[in-house]
């Protein structure tokens, strides 16, 4: 996919922002203290997959969802689409698209889930499914599915973002685009993001 290097930029800052989180304790660091405590994992991302699944798995996983007719091939051809009518957070059903294309690890372990939100309808003079918008609703929309903490906010080069974090599992929210809103899943355990949440950093007082 292609992404503007203000978005690129943007990536990195939310990166820098927690390795350096452990210095101070924000919302965000305390939330994260509390939840690696309790030592429970969540490792649920969406429609049946898991962190720790492997590359087959998840091909196979996709298969099968594709033959139920759940889901088809995104438009860029590296990523699943997943296309339904939304009536939990939105007033009169409405045509959702989301994109979604893992991270794999070295030993071929789902390790992350990028995913993209947007409306089927999306246009640029449609002010109500503007992306700003759709922010507010796929935080709604992510709180119904995944239920247990709220989102916190974090901030890097003076933009704020909402962050959720269950156990293991953290969810960041970016504004991409007009269109579109992503959102980071990453299983923040896992040594691709342990730089993030060291034990050392997260028991300073």
């Amino acid at each position: 996919m292609m992404m503007s290097w203000k978005f690129i930029k943007l990536i990195g800052s939310v990166l820098v922002i927690f390795m350096i989180g452990g210095c101070y304790q924000s919302d965000y660091t305390k939330l994260v203290k509390e939840e690696l405590a309790k030592g429970v994992r969540q490792d649920s991302i969406l429609l049946g997959l898991s962190f720790g699944n492997t590359r087959n798995e998840f091909y196979g996983r996709c298969f099968d969802l594709n033959k139920k007719q759940l889901v088809s091939q995104g438009p860029d051809n590296a990523s699943v689409q997943y296309v339904w009518k939304d009536s939990l957070v939105h007033d009169e059903p409405t045509d959702m698209r989301l994109l979604f294309y893992p991270g794999f690890d070295e030993q071929d372990k789902i390790s992350n889930m990028d995913m993209e939100f947007s409306y089927l309808g999306w246009a640029p003079w449609n002010t109500k499914l503007q992306s700003d918008s759709l922010e507010i609703k796929v935080r709604q929309l992510l709180l119904m599915w995944y239920k247990g903490n709220d989102f916190v906010m974090a901030n890097s080069d003076d933009v704020e973002f909402p962050v959720k974090v269950d156990g293991n599992r953290r969810i960041i929210i970016l504004i991409k685009d007009a269109q579109t809103v992503r959102v980071l899943v990453q299983d923040i355990l896992h040594p691709k993001f342990m730089h993030s949440v060291t034990k050392e950093k997260f028991d300073d007082k």
